[in-house]
C-alpha cells in the first residue's frame, strides 16, 4: 500500500509540476502572432517564385524593389537548376525586439518537386523585421543553426 500511495504521490506531483510550468509559459501578444503569421505568408509567397511580389510586400532589404526583384531572380534561377521546386516550413517563432522590430527565426527545407530535400535537409534562418504604415517588412536576413533551437535574442 505504501508503494502504490508513493506512486500516486509522484503522480500528482509530476502533473502539479507540468501545469505550473505550462502555466508560467507567457502567452503569444497579438504582434507576435502577426510577425509569425507574416513569415507564413512569405513563405507561401516565396514558393509562387514571384520575385516582385517579395520585394514589393516583404523585403525592405536593397536600395528599391527593382534592385531587389533582380536579385531575388537571379537567386530563383539559381535554386531551380538545383532542382528546387518550394520550401517547407518546419518551425516559425517570432519575437518583439523593440516597439517596431521584431525577430523571426524560421526552421525549413527546400524541396525538389519530387520531395526530396536538397541538401542540407534542415536549414534555419534569422530575419530582423521592422514595421512601416503598411505592415512587417523583413530588413535583414542571417543564417542560423538548424541544430540549435529558435530562441528570440532580446525582449523588448
Amino acid at each position: 500500500m505504501s508503494g502504490r500511495r508513493s506512486a500516486i504521490m509522484w503522480g500528482v506531483a509530476s502533473v502539479s509540476l507540468v501545469m505550473t510550468a505550462c502555466a508560467s509559459l507567457a502567452p503569444k501578444s497579438g504582434q507576435q502572432k502577426d510577425v509569425e503569421a507574416f513569415m507564413q505568408e512569405y513563405t507561401r509567397v516565396w514558393n509562387t517564385h514571384d520575385s516582385a511580389q517579395i520585394a514589393a510586400r516583404f523585403y525592405r532589404l536593397g536600395p528599391d524593389v527593382g534592385d531587389q526583384t533582380v536579385s531575388l531572380e537571379r537567386q530563383f534561377s539559381s535554386l531551380r537548376a538545383q532542382g528546387y521546386s518550394h520550401s517547407a516550413i518546419h518551425e516559425i517563432k517570432g519575437c518583439l525586439t523593440g516597439e517596431s522590430t521584431a525577430w523571426a527565426g524560421m526552421k525549413y527545407s527546400r524541396l525538389r518537386k519530387d520531395g526530396a530535400a536538397l541538401p542540407p535537409e534542415m536549414r534555419a534562418s534569422q530575419y530582423d523585421l521592422k514595421q512601416f504604415p503598411e505592415g512587417w517588412r523583413i530588413v535583414r536576413i542571417g543564417g542560423g543553426d538548424a541544430e540549435s533551437p529558435l530562441e528570440c535574442p532580446h525582449k523588448p
